[in-house]
This record gives C-alpha cells, sequence and structure tokens, in this order.
C-alpha cells in the first residue's frame, strides 16, 4: 500500500489504514440537511399558491367522512392540491389563506420555487391512489376516524421536472445532482394494513377533514387520555382590543396559566385546542403550574405599536417590556428588560443561592455587550453567523390579532405566517445564500466534532 494514500492520510510502517475524517463529507452531508429544509420551504410553498388561489371557493363539505377523504385522495391523485386542500375544514385553511399567497410569490423571487409552479397540475410529481378502502370510528357525534384499510399507491417524480429554484438547485450536492439526473423508477405499494388515520369533522351538514383534530386526537390518545368533552372545553375569553389580547396572553404565559392562554386563541381556529387542552388541565396544574407557587412573574410594563396586517387582523410588535421575578424558594429576584434592541437581565444573588453550585453568577447581562453577542453567534457554532438579530429588526414582525364575535384574540397560524412573510421580504437570493453557506458550514463543524 502506498504510505501517503490521499483516501487513507499517512499510514506509519505496521499501522492499519484507518479512513481520515472526510471534511467535504461532511459538508456534504450537511447540504443534505439544508437542501431537505429547502425542499420542504418548497413544497409548503406549493401548498401555499395553493391555499391562495382558494378564496372565492364554494365549499360545502363532503356528504359523509368517507367522501370526504376520497376528496383528498382524488385532489392527490390529480396533483390539484387546491382540491386536496378543500376537503379540510375551512376555519383551518382560511388564516393559512390570508399570507401564503405573498409567501409563495417571495419564495418565487428568492428562486426557492420557479415561476412556473401550478399548484392544480404540479409538474414533476405523477400520485395515484386507487381502490381506496375506509374504516369509520366515531370517537363523538360529528367526530369520526376515517382509517384507510386497502388501496394502491403509485408515485412517480421526474426531478427535470419538478417546479424548484436555482437557489435549491445550485445548492445539490454532487451526488444528489447524479441521483436526480437518473431520474428515478417509479414506485408502488399497497396502503392495505396501515394505520393512517385523518379525523373528520362534521360542521353545517358536511363534512370536512381536519388536520388540527387528527393531530390532537393521535397525541392524547397515544398518551392515554381518552376523549374530551366536545364544544364544553375552554370558554373563549379575548379582549376588547389588538394590544389588550396580546398583554393578556403575555401575562397568562408568564403566569403559566395554560387555561388563560388557550383562551385568548381564536375559538374557530384553533378548535381543537379548546376541545381537548382541558384533558391534561389537571396534570399541567400540579406539575407546571405549580411552579407558580415558588417563582414568581410579573410583567410591569410593555410597549406595542399596532399596523395592519390583512384582511382586518392587526400586527401588534412587542416595542418593550420589563419583567420582574423573584423566588422565595431560592431566594433569587431580578429583571428582564427589552428596550426595542437589546435584552437586559439583572439577578441579584446577594444570599449565594446559585453561586455556593460553583458557578459565577453575573449581576447583569446585556445582549449587546459584543462578547455577548459573539457568544450567542460564533461562539455557540464555531462559525461567524450572518446578522440574523439585525435582520429580526429590520422585519416588521409581530403578534397577529383577530376578531371574532367583537373580541380579539392572538392567532398562532397567522402569526407564523406573517413572520415568515416579514421575514422573506427584507431577505434577496444572496442573503438567503449567506444563511445556506452558514448552516452547512455549521454542519460541517459538528460532523467533525461528533467524528472526534
Amino acid at each position: 500500500m502506498d504510505t501517503n494514500d490521499q483516501s487513507f492520510g499517512y499510514i506509519e510502517g505496521g499501522q492499519i489504514a484507518a479512513p481520515m475524517p472526510d471534511q467535504q463529507l461532511g459538508a456534504n452531508r450537511a447540504r443534505r440537511w439544508v437542501l431537505g429544509g429547502l425542499v420542504t420551504i418548497a413544497i409548503l410553498a406549493i401548498a401555499a399558491v395553493a391555499f391562495a388561489t382558494m378564496n372565492a371557493r364554494s365549499n360545502d363539505g363532503a356528504d359523509s367522512p368517507t367522501a370526504a377523504m376520497q376528496k383528498f385522495f382524488d385532489g392527490l391523485s390529480g396533483e390539484n392540491l387546491v382540491a386536496a386542500v378543500e376537503a379540510f375544514l375551512p376555519e383551518e385553511a382560511d388564516p393559512v389563506i390570508n399570507y401564503t399567497g405573498a409567501i409563495g410569490t417571495e419564495l418565487k423571487r428568492l428562486e426557492v420555487l420557479t415561476d412556473s409552479v401550478n399548484p392544480q397540475a404540479v409538474s414533476g410529481i405523477d400520485m395515484n391512489f386507487t381502490d381506496l378502502e375506509f374504516r369509520l370510528e366515531q370517537v363523538a357525534p360529528g367526530f369520526v376516524r376515517v382509517y384507510v384499510v386497502n388501496g394502491d399507491a403509485f408515485i412517480d417524480i421526474d426531478p427535470a421536472e419538478l417546479p424548484l429554484g436555482n437557489l435549491v438547485l445550485d445548492n445539490l450536492p454532487p451526488e444528489v445532482r447524479d441521483e436526480l439526473a437518473n431520474d428515478p423508477p417509479p414506485e408502488s405499494d399497497s396502503m392495505a394494513g396501515g394505520d393512517f388515520y385523518l379525523m373528520a369533522v362534521q360542521e353545517d351538514d358536511g363534512w370536512y377533514l381536519s388536520l388540527w383534530y387528527t393531530v390532537m386526537d393521535a397525541i392524547f390518545s397515544e398518551a392515554g387520555y381518552g376523549t374530551p368533552d366536545f364544544a364544553a372545553g375552554v370558554k373563549a375569553a379575548g379582549a376588547d382590543s389588538p394590544k389588550a389580547a396580546v398583554e393578556a396572553a403575555f401575562r397568562h404565559v408568564l403566569a403559566l396559566d395554560l387555561e388563560g392562554l388557550i383562551g385568548m386563541l381564536p375559538p374557530t381556529e384553533m378548535r381543537a385546542l379548546y376541545d381537548y387542552m382541558p384533558l391534561v388541565f389537571d396534570d399541567y396544574n400540579e406539575t407546571v403550574g405549580a411552579l407558580g407557587s415558588f417563582v414568581t412573574i410579573e410583567l410591569k410594563s410593555l410597549g406595542t405599536s399596532v399596523s395592519d396586517a390583512g384582511n382586518g387582523a392587526k400586527r401588534v410588535r412587542i416595542d418593550t417590556f420589563d419583567i420582574a421575578f423573584s423566588s422565595f424558594f431560592v431566594e433569587v429576584d431580578g429583571t428582564i428588560s427589552f428596550d426595542g434592541a437589546c435584552f437586559d437581565i439583572t439577578i441579584n444573588d446577594a444570599g449565594g443561592a446559585l453561586s455556593q453550585f460553583g458557578a459565577a453568577i453575573p449581576e447583569n447581562i446585556n445582549s449587546c455587550d459584543p462578547e455577548i453577542a459573539n457568544a450567542l453567534g460564533s461562539g455557540l457554532t464555531g462559525v461567524e453567523m450572518p446578522d440574523f438579530l439585525g435582520d429580526l429588526r429590520a422585519a416588521e414582525t409581530g403578534l397577529i390579532a383577530v376578531e371574532e364575535n367583537g373580541r380579539w384574540f392572538v392567532s398562532p397560524t397567522e402569526t407564523l405566517g406573517d413572520t415568515l412573510l416579514q421575514g422573506l421580504q427584507i431577505w434577496d437570493k444572496a442573503t438567503l445564500q449567506e444563511y445556506i453557506d452558514w448552516l452547512v458550514e455549521v454542519g460541517s463543524e459538528a460532523n467533525a466534532t461528533a467524528f472526534f
């Protein structure tokens, strides 16, 4: 063997050759993860454009739970995401509609998607679900689990026709490019014997599928909590104004008041949480909620500004806040404040309750301190990161408040959609590429560290 073999590194006489860590291998592995994230964003964006085309939809629901499920699979079989999405509850889809069209536009601008993407006929994918058979399991009147018990699934992907933009394609590792160039063969499989199901919900004499009810039912059934008393759960509270809704939600979070927090969420959008979460209130209050007996966290002040977010919703931006905390259990108190740019934390450990464990507890921590900023950036990853905090400040992000029946609530779905949209709008393709390169480099460093 050549003692200067490039694939194994330098070998002393008598040693057994062992592969050396390959930095490029780590980079490619990290790039695969980043690429997976980009492709996921692209798929969601295609669905987003599908949602956005449904503003004028006329959807009265299906005649039965099985018809709702069949409607979903028929849409997938035609690569028609609009038809597939129409099988779901309008109150779950509508908050997404408000933002996803604009998000799809931004992802086209950033070249994550191509301009030719068509949610009613997604190119590059041929799916067919045939001879489907379903089994129904009633959870409660108007709530039914629809299981797929039989059928055939076929999928054929033509990578060259997928609506993936240049930003995704340009970041493919070489081996993935080769795999895609080979045009993978079609795949087919039987759906018999599986346990896949979606929850169907009856509303206004029609049946719809529900993502939120499916998720909540799966979680709570697996955990052994049983079936909730539907429509008799948390009472919606809301507030008189968008500002008041955000402040109330903030106070409930600090007080570890789960029931109060749910009452500040939209009762239509978050209907499943209103029904299912009471099942865990006793356990929550005995564990997490009990911490309130040992720690006091008080909101001293909250500065907000309100702007229009479209479709009647309001964006409530948190400009400043002051929080005081104390614990008689460990005799520590302090404050946490935000002035619009920097977080400042003061800790009073005069009694040594924390420092007795050997750690030096600073009296003050400010996120704008250069040493702290470095520790939060490259200090954590070993790689200099783009100006994420600067980008975050530049984006007009906030919590989205929506009005229902004269009361204002904080919408998780619309807040997530609006935050993503505002973030994308301040980026250009070059900036997004910087973040991709940073994530790849961080992944490479992590792989190298794990190797040794």
